[in-house]
C-alpha cells in the first residue's frame, strides 16, 4: 500500500537522515493495525547529473549543486512574479493536449529577467499502473488514455528540476526565445509521476523553497499553528534543517493534540479517523513522488517526517479518546 511504484525505498545509504526527534521512539498501535510504517524510508541517494545542468547553462558546468540551488532560491520570489503574469491553462484533455503552449506574458512595470520564466509545461500522468521510472512521455502515448482524460499542467523551469531532481530524465531543449516577452513558447511535456493528485505540493516546493507553507499544505487543518518562515532562517539549498530543527518534541505533541481536535470537530467520533488517514495519504503521495524522482532536499524531508510524526500521535489520541 506504501511502496513506491517506480522506484522501490531502500533503508541503507539514506540521506537524509531521518529527524532525530525524542517522541520517534513511542510504537503506534494505530499505525501497526493499518499497516502504516512507522517512519518514510529513504530510497538510495543519487546526485543530479551535472549533464543536464550543463546542457541547459553551459555556464553552471562546474558549479557546485549547493551554490546552484542557493542562487535558484534566491530568485524564488522574481520566479512567482514571473510565473503570475504568464496565462497558462491549468489542465486540457488529452485529446486537445498540444506539442508546445502559447503563453501570454502580461506587462509590468517591473518585468523579471528573462531565467526567471518557465522553460516547459509539465502534463502530469499517473505511473502507477507502470513500473517504469518517471520520464518523459512521448506524445504517441496519448492514444493509450481516454481522449476526455484531463491532465493538470505546471509551469516549470528546467534548471529547478535538473538541480533537485536526480531521478527525471533531461526535459527536450526548449525553444529558443525570440527577444519578445508578448508571447512564451513552452514545450509541453507529459510526465508520469506515481501521485498526480500530490504532485503541486512538490513543484511548489521546489521553486520556492518554502518549508513552512509545504508543512501548512500537509497538516491543513492546523496551517494557522505552522510557524511561518523568516527570511534570516532560510536553508535553502544548503542541506542543512534549519525550519525544522525549531520543533521540539513538546511542540510537535502540541501540533498532534491540535489536529486530532480539528479532526473530531470536522468528523466527530466516528470520521475523525477517517479525516487523518487523508493526512496519511497526502504525505504519502508526496512521499512516493520524491522518491520516485530523486529529490533529496534535507528541508523537504524533514518537513515530510515532521508532518509524518504529527498524524501518527494525532491518530494514536484519536484512537485513545473513542
Amino acid at each position: 500500500m506504501f511502496q513506491v511504484a517506480s522506484r522501490p525505498a531502500h533503508h541503507h545509504g539514506a540521506v537524509p537522515e531521518p529527524l532525530n526527534l525524542s517522541m520517534s521512539h513511542y510504537q503506534s498501535p494505530v499505525a501497526q493495525k493499518l499497516n502504516i510504517p512507522r517512519r518514510l524510508a529513504r530510497p538510495t541517494f543519487s546526485e543530479p547529473s551535472r549533464d543536464s545542468i550543463a546542457r541547459i547553462d553551459p555556464a553552471l558546468a562546474s558549479v557546485p549543486l549547493e551554490y546552484i540551488r542557493k542562487m535558484l532560491a534566491g530568485n524564488a520570489n522574481q520566479m512567482i512574479t514571473a510565473l503570475s503574469l504568464l496565462t497558462i491553462p491549468n489542465s486540457l484533455p488529452c485529446a486537445h493536449l498540444p506539442p508546445t503552449l502559447d503563453a501570454p506574458v502580461r506587462p509590468s512595470s517591473q518585468m523579471p529577467d528573462l531565467s526567471s520564466f518557465p522553460t516547459h509545461v509539465l502534463a502530469i500522468l499517473s505511473s502507477r499502473s507502470s513500473s517504469s521510472t518517471p520520464t518523459v512521455a512521448s506524445f504517441t502515448d496519448k492514444a493509450s488514455l481516454p481522449a476526455s482524460a484531463t491532465m493538470p499542467l505546471y509551469p516549470v523551469s528546467a534548471l529547478v528540476l535538473a538541480a533537485h531532481c536526480s531521478l527525471l530524465p533531461p526535459l527536450p531543449q526548449g525553444l529558443p526565445s525570440n527577444g519578445r516577452r508578448a508571447t512564451l513558447t513552452l514545450p509541453v511535456i507529459p510526465l508520469t509521476v506515481p501521485s498526480p493528485e500530490t504532485f503541486a505540493l512538490l513543484h511548489a516546493y521546489l521553486h520556492t523553497m518554502r518549508p513552512d507553507t509545504l508543512l501548512a499544505s500537509l497538516l491543513p487543518g492546523i496551517a494557522s499553528s505552522i510557524p511561518q518562515m523568516s527570511a534570516a532562517s532560510s536553508s535553502a539549498g544548503s542541506g542543512k534543517l534549519v525550519y525544522v530543527s525549531q520543533f521540539s518534541s513538546e511542540r510537535l505533541l502540541r501540533l498532534a493534540h491540535a489536529l486530532a481536535g480539528a479532526a473530531f470537530q470536522r468528523g466527530g467520533p466516528q470520521g475523525a479517523m477517517g479525516g487523518l488517514m487523508a493526512h496519511v495519504k497526502l504525505i504519502n503521495g508526496l512521499w512516493q513522488n520524491v522518491c520516485a524522482l530523486g529529490v533529496f532536499d534535507a528541508e523537504l524531508w524533514g518537513v515530510m517526517d515532521l508532518a509524518w510524526e504529527v498524524v501518527l500521535a494525532a491518530m494514536t489520541q484519536v484512537a485513545e479518546n473513542r
